[in-house]
């Protein structure tokens, strides 16, 4: 009596959808979307808690504190409209929602916007990487160039030390992601994917 054979194992794969889809395309498009859903429900509720605090005398005490003058110019934009900032973070995560339901309803203007949105968010996170280098850099700038201050030095050495240590973990996740979203562009560009986008 010969041994019956193993079930082949399942395959790896993405099978197309219905419409000829590859099969990672919904999934990928679903947990996009409800990323966005969840970060613009976040960016509106910090807007919300921002339009009191953006007249409150804490934070315009804080501005024009002359001990804060080193910070980026970036950051003191931040702090000076905190409500507008939240805002366009919050609109730019609708636009993704926008554009991940236009895609799964096979919109050519959603694979358009989506295809962006990609490019967009791999070049802001290397910008996000050089804002923090940046803030690094003002910081030690504001220290003592000679002192004789041990708790100065070694201030110095650990902000050092954490400078690069955030470089490289910020600058390789961004790389990563780069990486990842640029694959995804490409294969959202070839011809079996556009063709689904015609509407």
């Amino acid at each position: 009596m010969s041994a019956s054979l193993p079930p082949p194992l399942p395959s790896c794969t993405p099978h197309p959808s219905g419409d000829g889809a590859p099969g990672f395309l919904a999934p990928l498009l679903k947990s996009v979307l409800l990323v966005c859903l969840v970060t613009a429900a976040l960016w509106a509720v910090l807007a919300l808690i921002a339009i009191p605090l953006s007249g409150s005398e804490a934070l315009q005490a804080l501005l024009t504190d002359e001990n804060l003058h080193w910070l980026p110019g970036w950051v003191h934009w931040l702090l000076t409209h905190p409500v507008l900032a939240n805002v366009l973070l919050c609109v730019s995560s609708l636009v993704g929602v926008l554009a991940c339901w236009g895609m799964l309803r096979r919109w050519r203007w959603a694979w358009g916007s989506f295809v962006a949105l990609l490019a967009i968010t791999a070049v802001l996170n290397g910008v996000v990487v050089w804002g923090v280098d940046d803030a690094f850099r003002h910081l030690l700038a504001q220290l003592p160039a000679e002192t004789y201050s041990l708790e100065i030095l070694q201030l110095r050495r650990d902000l050092r030390v954490l400078r690069v240590i955030w470089g490289v973990l910020m600058g390789l996740t961004a790389a990563a992601f780069a990486v990842l979203h640029g694959w995804l562009i490409v294969r959202l560009c070839a011809p079996d994917v556009r063709a689904l986008f015609r509407r």
